[in-house]
């Protein structure tokens, strides 16, 4: 039994290092994306839409969303009492599991308007994302088993193009839109914001190549293969926390576009700095790309290990790391890093039904590579929103598909200066499979346009 212990313990380790950052969401602020209150929070997914808002001003004080999923296990969230991830959850091991966490704060930030067709913003925010890619699931699969029988055979394993990416950086983001194109019934936007990016800090752990066996006779894993590490977090004074403010830094860019049909304005006569505060779109169409950019680490020791020869399982119990370093031959060398943002390209459709309502969809695209050694990718996902939305009142349901975590439902709400949602809200609490968990809550002080009586607009 101690030996099945030890050798989980071993193999597992990837999957705790997630679990120990429990916390982007590859779909920030999911359901709130369409809302034409969200203010200075839209430019995440969009620079344009900040020009021609709803608002005089939006000032954020802080939004928050958090997310873990994975396509190895799912969980059944009734039954949290007394919870035992091997007894309580349903597995779906195969040869390339992947798991994702994520962290995206909305700090102070603020939008206002310079003029009817120009608008500026300043944004902070934090984010830390964190990639565990091609993760032998049958092999942790067959680790919890004989765990649970209380022994241990002898086998073979193979553990290829393993990926595991944490990144925590931080943004102040400086956003500009105008007005490109206006008539009668159309209306083009434009937006772009540049950012400064403060690298907080990194870990890469990677394997090209892994293969190896168990002999239960010697306790020892034999293994043939490769790791590279690299690490800003852990340094020579053994701090261990993130440091926004170490010098690593770099530059980012997002820019968008967004379309409006309004053939209802042709026949309405009014200024149109009068109707401001409404909308004013039959059919809205918006596309950007977001998070191009990156950050350079300096000096950074990056040590590779051929892993060819055998360790103790009692050395990898004791220290992990210690017991690689120990025991197998590395090449060190400081080099600098660059870590690529995780680069999307989003689109958003919104159609007007009346007043009141709407229907939407969202979508983004990833623009990294997935087999890239450093860099961390979001996922990609599709979503279809409908929604009821007022200048005081929101609320949407969510229905969204994303990448390793299937289908999800969700829904959030805006009341005033207050939104709160979840794109998996649903799912958790219907499904006994859920592969993902997610929250996102926010305040702001929105100062509106002003609004004319109802009988004078559409």
């Amino acid at each position: 039994m101690l030996n099945s212990e030890i050798m989980r313990v071993f193999f597992s380790t990837i999957i705790m290092i997630v679990l120990a950052y429990n916390g982007t969401s590859a779909q920030s602020f999911g359901g709130a994306e369409l809302d034409n209150y969200t203010g200075v929070a839209g430019v995440i997914f969009n620079p344009a839409t900040i020009v021609d808002s709803r608002f005089k001003t939006d000032i954020n004080i802080l939004q928050v969303n958090s997310l873990i999923g994975s396509d190895y296990f799912g969980i059944d969230f009734s039954n949290l009492d007394g919870f035992s991830f091997e007894d309580d959850s349903n597995r779906f091991p195969r040869s390339a599991n992947n798991f994702y966490t994520g962290v995206d704060v909305l700090l102070p930030s603020f939008q206002f308007n310079l003029a009817p067709k120009h608008s500026i913003a300043f944004t902070t925010r934090l984010r830390i994302v964190n990639n565990l890619d091609n993760v032998n699931g049958e092999l942790v699969e067959l680790l919890l088993e004989s765990g649970s029988n209380g022994s241990i055979k002898d086998f073979t394993f193979n553990q290829d193009n393993f990926r595991n990416n944490l990144h925590a950086w931080g943004e102040l983001g400086v956003s500009y839109g105008a007005v490109l194109l206006q008539n009668e019934t159309h209306m083009l936007k434009g937006g772009v914001t540049l950012k400064y990016l403060s690298g907080g800090g990194t870990v890469s752990f990677n394997s090209s190549q892994l293969n190896g066996s168990y002999d239960t006779t010697s306790e020892t894993v034999n293994l043939n293969g490769n790791v590279e590490i690299a690490e800003t977090i852990n340094d020579s004074s053994g701090n261990d926390d993130f440091n926004f403010f170490n010098g690593n830094s770099g530059l980012g860019l997002d820019l968008g576009f967004v379309y409006e049909y309004r053939p209802q304005l042709n026949d309405n006569k009014m200024d149109e700095d009068v109707l401001k505060g409404h909308n004013k779109y039959k059919f809205k169409l918006g596309l950007s790309i977001t998070d191009v950019g990156s950050i350079t680490y300096r000096d950074v020791q990056l040590d590779r290990y051929a892993l060819n020869g055998s360790v103790s399982v009692s050395e990898l119990e004791n220290d992990l790391e210690q017991a690689i370093e120990d025991n197998f031959v590395s090449t060190s060398a400081v080099e600098d890093i660059s870590k690529k943002l995780p680069a999307l390209i989003r689109y958003s459709v919104d159609y007007r039904i009346n007043r009141n309502l709407y229907v939407g969809s969202t979508g983004a695209f990833s623009l990294m590579d997935s087999v890239d050694p450093f860099n961390n990718r979001q996922l990609n996902y599709f979503t279809i929103s409908p929604r009821y939305e007022s200048k005081l009142f929101t609320i949407y349901s969510n229905l969204s598909s994303v990448e390793h975590l299937g289908l999800n439902w969700g829904a959030g709400f805006r009341l005033g200066p207050v939104t709160i949602g979840s794109n998996t809200i649903f799912t958790n609490l219907i499904s006994n499979n859920s592969l993902g968990l997610d929250v996102y809550a926010g305040l702001k002080i929105p100062i509106h346009q002003r609004i004319t009586s109802k009988n004078k607009t559409r």
